[in-house]
């Protein structure tokens, strides 16, 4: 299991109070960049590439906060979508990362671990 690190950047018109209050807003904190480095740590720990899976409808939630030591941890739900090229048949599976931050001013710094769940 391999560890993932993200920096996200708080932007100048918003308060990082309300962001944490708020996930959907937290949530547009994840940019392009940070969408696709996420996908391809999680796609390449999947046993199976059928169907060349993507991540799509990402979001976030359980945002906790400690002020005193400026460190958190929040979840970033995402579906693992396939389209599969000899039929019209496309799958899609939902799942999740945590992640622990340290925020230092306006920058946040996340690392997190993708567990693959699969049952024998």
């Amino acid at each position: 299991m391999a560890d993932i690190s993200i920096q996200l950047t708080i932007t100048e018109d918003s308060n990082f109070e309300s962001l944490r209050n708020d996930p959907i807003q937290f949530s547009k904190l994840l940019g392009t960049e940070q969408q696709r480095l996420i996908d391809d740590h999680v796609v390449d720990q999947l046993d199976d590439q059928d169907g060349a899976p993507t991540l799509t409808d990402f979001s976030i939630s359980n945002i906790l906060f400690d002020r005193m030591t400026l460190k958190g941890s929040f979840r970033l739900h995402f579906k693992i979508s396939r389209q599969f090229c000899c039929s019209d048949i496309s799958s899609c599976q939902t799942d999740y990362m945590d992640f622990n931050f340290t925020k230092e001013d306006k920058k946040i710094y996340a690392t997190g671990s993708y567990t693959l769940w699969t049952i024998q």
